[in-house]
């Protein structure tokens, strides 16, 4: 990555994470999922610039072409549909990326045809979402807890568990594998419990379960489809999570 794009994301993370007060709707959601203000400092959430042209005079419409972040149009997705963000850190604290969420529920995101989220172009298989401050805990605790989502690791830290990093709307790869490879010799996942976790988590088994590293696998217990929903359910926390996830082996769900 370029310097260029490299300051130009950094930039781009600062302003929408300033932008942020701008909307009341944004506020409102990340209030009503539980987090905190410190947890939204701390990790720049932000609202995406709704005016692109006034954005293109602080970040290079070159770079935000390139990022996939806005079109040779002139317009953005990001300011349309996807406007909450999430800046995305290298392991060593550097801005790689943003992603955007929708706020359109199911339904409306169906009849417009959009994703729940939707990522600015970086390489998505040599990143993990958190381990720039997570990497301290890890090694203390020496193990570390692989989620899926963005808020399945909010929910995590906002409970006092802070060894934990989110793979992020991609698989599990050996880069990810080699990444915390290097901070502990225990990997946890605690992966959604739909079909496709079970998937992913037979296919994690599978690959690397001789690789040197022990690897452990936490189902929910029903109805949670996720750590996040788990933990936000009301009457669960940190000690309950420690009690009630149960080991599995992928293989024999």
């Amino acid at each position: 990555m370029s310097n260029s794009i490299q300051e130009d994301l950094f930039s781009l993370a600062n302003i929408c994470h300033a932008n942020l007060r701008n909307s009341k709707e944004c506020l409102t959601y990340l209030r009503d999922r539980g987090l905190t203000k410190e947890l939204v400092k701390a990790n720049k959430l932000g609202y995406f610039p709704q005016n692109v042209s006034i954005l293109k005079k602080f970040i290079s419409e070159t770079n935000l072409t390139k990022l996939n972040l806005a079109r040779l149009s002139g317009g953005s997705d990001f300011s349309n549909y996807f406007y909450l963000t999430f800046p995305i850190f290298s392991e060593y604290g550097d801005v790689v990326g943003i992603s955007g969420r929708t706020l359109l529920s199911e339904s409306d995101r169906r009849v417009v045809g959009i994703p729940k989220y939707k990522n600015s172009s970086y390489k998505k298989s040599d990143i993990l979402y958190g381990l720039d401050k997570a990497k301290a805990s890890i090694l203390k605790r020496k193990n570390v807890y692989v989620l899926e989502g963005y808020f399945d690791y909010l929910s995590m830290v906002k409970n006092n568990i802070d060894n934990c990093v989110a793979i992020c709307g991609t698989a599990f790869s050996k880069k990810h594998f080699l990444k915390l490879a290097r901070y502990t010799e225990k990997i946890t996942f605690i992966l959604d419990s739909d079909d496709a976790g079970v998937t992913s988590a037979n296919r994690i088994y599978t690959k690397f379960i001789n690789k040197g590293i022990k690897l452990r696998f936490l189902s929910l217990p029903n109805p949670y489809k996720d750590i996040d929903e788990y933990l936000s359910s009301g009457n669960k926390s940190g000690e309950t999570f420690q009690k009630e996830l149960k080991q599995r082996i992928p293989e024999l769900w």
